[in-house]
């Protein structure tokens, strides 16, 4: 005869596992509000399944003892004992703007933004500031746009943007739409009416990420504050004299750009390479991990 309280904790292992696998998948949203939450939550998941299996092993089996019993119940105890340390060790402490903004933040292709502002878009999300994304082209000679469109909508949900919007200017020949292009932002821009707007360089070897450079500066000749972001293909010229402390959002900006699969195999989306540069931008600006930035013009509120 099963004893109820196996049973009873038999079930708890199993709701818990459940709970687990709903933050990985991003039904709940932990896994946003905590830095370095991938490894932290799949090690709770191994040991909470292995507990489970544990005390499942000890209630079918009649020739079970205590042993099976205490190394379920030490497991169970220290996977959500683990979870528990993990949010209030890691968890992402930010401060809300008192005067939240609103930001636009443009990219050439699907991960562009991610690449170059992926920590900056998280943190001033988290802040309270309305985001709206617009990413130029599908991005389509560089890989599967099915993909990468899904792929660029999971991202900016991650991290935070309110709204994105993909348009679909042909991809590798963006130069040929400038005035098309400034057109299509001129819109967002008049609708969004944006304090602030994210961009590409001119220093900048791909034809696409300068058209859309200068498109920007076209459609938002009125605004006051314009940055603009590094991307692999940026050249020495780019020198960056704003920066933004990512330090608690560099693993976040990681699992953003990892979000474009369609891509991972591109050496400038590894980890290693993400966090290098902003370990470079940070030292630059005396802080840990960085983004960096060209003001065209910024307007400090001080």
């Amino acid at each position: 005869m099963f004893d109820l309280e196996e049973i009873i904790e038999l079930i708890n292992y199993i709701i818990f596992t459940i709970v687990i696998i709903l933050i990985l998948t991003k039904q709940l949203p932990l896994e946003r509000m905590v830095r370095r939450s991938r490894i932290l939550i799949w090690i709770i998941l191994i040991i909470n399944i292995f507990s489970a299996l544990l005390q499942f092993f000890g209630l079918i089996s009649p020739d079970s003892n205590i042993l099976y019993q205490l190394v379920a119940d030490c497991l169970g105890i220290i996977g959500q004992s683990i979870l528990l340390i993990g949010i209030v060790w890691m968890k992402l402490i930010v401060e809300p703007s008192p005067k939240p903004r609103k930001i636009l933040v443009l990219g050439a292709h699907p991960d562009d933004m991610e690449i170059a502002c992926g920590g900056s878009i998280a943190k001033l999300s988290d802040e309270g500031h309305t985001i709206a994304g617009l990413i130029v082209s599908k991005g389509e000679r560089g890989g599967n746009s099915s993909s990468r469109l899904i792929e660029a909508t999971k991202s900016a949900e991650f991290l935070g943007i309110n709204k994105v919007e993909i348009m679909d200017f042909p991809d590798t020949r963006l130069d040929q739409f400038i005035l098309e292009i400034s057109k299509q932002i001129e819109i967002i821009v008049n609708e969004l009416k944006p304090d602030m707007v994210f961009t590409h360089s001119i220093h900048d070897l791909h034809q696409d990420h300068r058209a859309v450079h200068d498109a920007t500066l076209r459609a938002c000749r009125n605004l006051n504050t314009i940055l603009c972001y590094e991307s692999p293909s940026t050249t020495q010229d780019f020198q960056p004299n704003v920066f933004i402390n990512i330090e608690q959002y560099i693993d976040i900006k990681i699992e953003s750009i990892q979000e474009h699969k369609d891509q991972n195999k591109k050496r400038y989306v590894q980890p290693e390479q993400v966090y290098g540069k902003a370990i470079f931008r940070g030292a630059q600006a005396k802080l840990g991990e960085a983004e960096g930035f060209e003001a065209i013009r910024i307007n400090l509120q001080i």
